[in-house]
């Protein structure tokens, strides 16, 4: 899917909903998540996001929820 972005810089993506597995922001692995914790949010570096539409992937290994949040 895709996440808008007006003003570019260090974000955090939560994945409320979803249980284990892997997410690219613009091509580049944010890395692994996992619902049991500790963290509940992954960090994305400003320079992986542009203004405009930015793409996200899941590759979730388990049960997926509906949506990711950037904020």
């Amino acid at each position: 899917g895709t996440v808008e972005v007006h003003s570019p810089g260090d974000a955090s993506l939560a994945l409320p909903g979803w249980t284990r597995g892997f997410v690219w922001v613009n091509g580049f692995n944010l890395g692994r998540y996992w619902s049991a914790g500790p963290q509940t949010t992954l960090y994305v570096p400003g320079p992986v996001l542009r203004a405009g539409a930015n793409e996200v992937w899941v590759l979730e290994l388990e049960e997926g929820g509906e949506s990711v949040r950037l904020a």
